[in-house]
């Protein structure tokens, strides 16, 4: 099979040609548009599927959505361009411009909550991706958790994390979940929760798996005990690291198909703190 060969040359647009959303952007970006039109010549031989646009959000002028088999997802900055994902997940670039308020004290209290929860949340990441079967997970539960789980006024914030929500998921979950320190063992946790499974309402079983997630928000520390459980037990026990002793631990508990192909949303139980 004969190979294609791309020119990957900067070429100028012919001076009468029709215009194009493609060249309106170039047209409004001003003398910033070599750094854009490079990056789109460089990349365009190998993209799978593009379509140009010209998408006024706010101040910043998005030009086209990317597709690369080759590449994968391109993100970064190059000059005056910029490439990233948006909330969709769609692959956009766009050119870069300074704010223009850059540091207002609505700014610095967005920026201060963005970096406690980026902070606090960091040790739940591989735990989030997993427990939702999406890579964009974590980033989404971060700008759920900076909307509706940060307390306090600037600079004093903190995260409730009863608000936060680290596992959605299609499966029935379960309610009336609780965590004590087990009688017999003052480092283990023991979890019950109620049992009853709605008649053909949500998609669930008796042999669903529990999952218990422990996050020690002192030592930024997270600890995943999957399938310790089934959902017809109604309680587990967890035994967590003997350091742990007196500090308060987050808990969360949700459920797994047998199959593992569906997940429920996680249940937050009251914080637990560990006899010292």
């Amino acid at each position: 099979m004969r190979k294609r060969n791309f020119d990957a040359t900067p070429r100028q647009l012919p001076v009468n040609s029709k215009a194009t959303p493609t060249r309106n952007f170039f047209k409004k970006a001003g003398e910033k548009k070599n750094e854009i039109h490079r990056l789109i010549i460089l990349f365009s031989p190998w993209l799978v599927k593009s379509r140009s646009i010209t998408k006024r959000t706010g101040h910043n002028y998005f030009m086209a959505y990317f597709h690369s088999s080759t590449f994968g997802t391109i993100t970064g900055r190059h000059g005056t361009a910029v490439a990233a994902v948006d909330k969709d997940g769609n692959n956009v670039i766009r050119l870069y411009r300074k704010p223009f308020n850059p540091n207002t004290p609505k700014q610095q209290a967005l920026r201060l909550k963005f970096s406690i929860v980026n902070k606090e949340l960091a040790p739940l990441r591989q735990v989030i991706t997993i427990g939702n079967k999406d890579s964009r997970a974590y980033s989404k539960i971060v700008g759920k958790t900076i909307s509706g789980a940060v307390t306090g006024e600037y600079p004093e914030f903190s995260i409730d994390f009863s608000k936060v929500s680290i596992v959605s998921g299609t499966l029935q979950s379960v309610v009336a979940v609780t965590a004590k320190v087990a009688t017999d063992s003052p480092d283990s946790l023991d979890f019950t929760w109620d049992t009853t499974l709605g008649f053909q309402s949500r998609l669930g079983a008796d042999d669903d798996k529990v999952n218990i997630i422990c996050f020690n928000a002192s030592s930024s520390m997270a600890i995943p005990f999957m399938e310790v459980a089934t959902r017809k037990e109604g309680s587990a026990v967890v035994t967590l690291p003997e350091i742990w002793q007196g500090n308060d631990i987050h808990c969360w508990l949700y459920l797994s198909s047998a199959d593992g192909m569906y997940n429920s949303g996680s249940v937050y139980t009251i914080p637990a703190s560990l006899k010292g």
